[in-house]
C-alpha cells in the first residue's frame, strides 16, 4: 500500500485527498481536519466538498482503525472492479489501457516525478498517485489537461459506480465524491480563468 510521502510532494487538497483515499493508518479523522482545514482557502469549491468530508470524517470516528482497514480492503480490493481505484480501469479495456499506464510513466517521467517511491508498486493511474502528481508538477497546462482529459472522466465514473449502489455504504464514497466535485470545480476555474485571458489578449 500507498504511504503518505514526506517533503517532496506538498499537503495541499489533492495531496490531502491522496492521504485519505491510501491504506488507513492512525488518526483518520485528524487527517480529515486537516483535510477540512485546507479547503477553507478554497472558495470556490462547492459546499457539497466539505459536507462530504465531514461525513467521512464522522464515519471514520466511530470505527477502530482495523476495521476501517477492513472496509478499504473490501471497497477498493475485494469487491467488484468497478469501484477500482486504478483510474484506467474506468475508461479503457486490454491494450488500450495497457498504453495509457506506459503513457503515464513516461509522463511522469519526463516531469521528474518520482513514482517508484510514491507508487510503492501501486499501477501508474492509482487515484492517490495521480493525485499526488497534480501537486507536484508545475506544468499548469499540463496539469489542466490531465485533469480534464484523463482523471475527472476516471473519477466520474467512479462516483457513478458509487452513486449506483447504494448499498455500498463505504464511508470511502464521501472523499471519493469530494474530490471529484473538487477537481470539477478546479477544471471549470481553469476554463473560466482561460475565457478571460482570451478576453485580455
Amino acid at each position: 500500500m500507498i504511504m503518505a510521502m514526506q517533503g517532496t510532494v506538498g499537503k495541499s487538497v489533492y495531496s490531502i485527498f491522496a492521504s485519505l483515499l491510501e491504506y488507513p493508518r492512525e488518526d483518520m479523522a485528524g487527517m480529515a481536519g486537516e483535510c477540512l482545514k485546507a479547503l477553507e482557502g478554497h472558495p470556490h469549491y462547492p459546499g457539497e466538498v466539505v459536507e462530504e468530508v465531514k461525513k467521512f470524517q464522522k464515519a471514520v470516528s466511530e470505527v477502530p482503525l482495523d476495521d476501517l482497514q477492513g472496509i478499504y480492503s473490501y471497497t477498493f480490493e475485494i469487491a467488484s472492479g468497478e469501484f477500482t481505484m486504478d483510474l484506467g480501469y474506468h475508461l479503457h479495456d486490454g491494450f488500450n489501457r495497457a498504453n495509457s499506464l506506459v503513457s503515464l510513466k513516461a509522463m511522469y517521467r519526463e516531469q521528474g516525478f518520482p513514482f517508484d517511491s510514491v507508487g510503492k508498486g501501486e499501477l501508474p493511474d492509482f487515484l492517490p498517485v495521480v493525485l499526488r502528481f497534480l501537486d507536484f508538477v508545475k506544468d499548469e497546462k499540463l496539469k489542466s489537461d490531465f485533469r480534464e482529459s484523463f482523471i475527472i472522466k476516471a473519477l466520474e465514473k467512479l462516483q457513478k459506480n458509487f452513486d449506483l449502489n447504494p448499498s455500498k455504504e463505504s464511508p470511502y464514497r464521501h472523499i471519493i465524491k469530494a474530490a471529484c466535485v473538487a477537481m470539477a470545480a478546479d477544471i471549470k476555474a481553469d476554463a473560466a480563468a482561460e475565457k478571460q485571458r482570451g478576453y485580455s489578449a
